[in-house]
């Protein structure tokens, strides 16, 4: 499977575009985590940390989510406790 096939899984049929939106969001910021933290781990001699990666992803899609769409007025804490 390409990462072009991957991200097209990630798309929900019969949802609008803004929920695909936010899908697809949610999709390039966990990609692009894993790749930065991959390269950090690679090229310098950084440890995986799995949590780390994950929390960072959350951070930034509620970011995004909060500052770009505004019907979303939910705290970080609610965020983290309920997606």
């Amino acid at each position: 499977m390409n990462l072009r096939q991957h991200y097209e899984q990630f798309k929900i049929l019969d949802a609008s575009c803004s929920v695909n939106l936010i899908v697809s969001n949610i999709w390039i910021t966990l990609v692009s985590e894993n790749l930065r933290h991959g390269n950090n781990c690679l090229f310098k001699g950084g440890v995986v940390d799995h949590i780390e990666v994950f929390s960072l992803a959350q951070v930034k899609v509620w970011s995004w989510i909060s500052s770009k769409i505004r019907s979303a007025s939910f705290s970080f804490s609610d965020w983290c406790l309920e997606p």
